[in-house]
This record gives structure tokens, sequence and C-alpha cells, in this order.
């Protein structure tokens, strides 16, 4: 069991790493250009996705997408298909 919990710390410490990793190399390049708006949408993307693996490591139930995309578009496809 002692095992177990040191993979999985490794684990998400090599996740939280790698996005730290990843926002040290863009960002920068980001502040230098002045492009605010899409450092903001960056940030969102990467927290999402550390979030999500995160989520995958420590067997959380994750949303499925495909889901919301239906409960949005049921009503569409029923007013162009109503049979």
């Amino acid at each position: 069991m002692r095992i177990r919990v040191k993979i999985v710390f490794l684990k998400i410490l090599f996740v939280l790493l790698l996005g730290a990793g990843v926002a040290y190399h863009e960002v920068p390049k980001l502040l230098q250009q002045q492009l605010h708006r899409e450092l903001i949408v960056f940030s969102c993307f990467l927290l999402i996705g550390v979030a999500l693996a995160l989520a995958m490591i420590l067997n959380l139930p994750i949303p499925n997408p495909t889901d919301a995309v239906e409960y949005i578009f049921s009503p569409v496809v029923r007013m162009l298909y109503p049979g």
C-alpha cells in the first residue's frame, strides 16, 4: 500500500512540474508581446488540463463531454427532425 501512495505522489508531482514547465516556457513570451487575452485563455486551458490529469491520477469521476454536447443540442435536433 505504501508503494502505491509513493507512485501516486510521484505522478502528481510530475503533472504539476510539467504544467509549471509549460507555463514557464510560454508565459514570458505572451507577456513580452503583451498578449494579455491570450495569456488568460492559455492559463485557463492549462489549469483545466492539469486538473483533469490530476483527476485521472486520483481515479476521480470525470464527466464525459459528449453528454454536455447532447444536452445542449438535443432540443435543436428535435426541432429540425421532429419525427
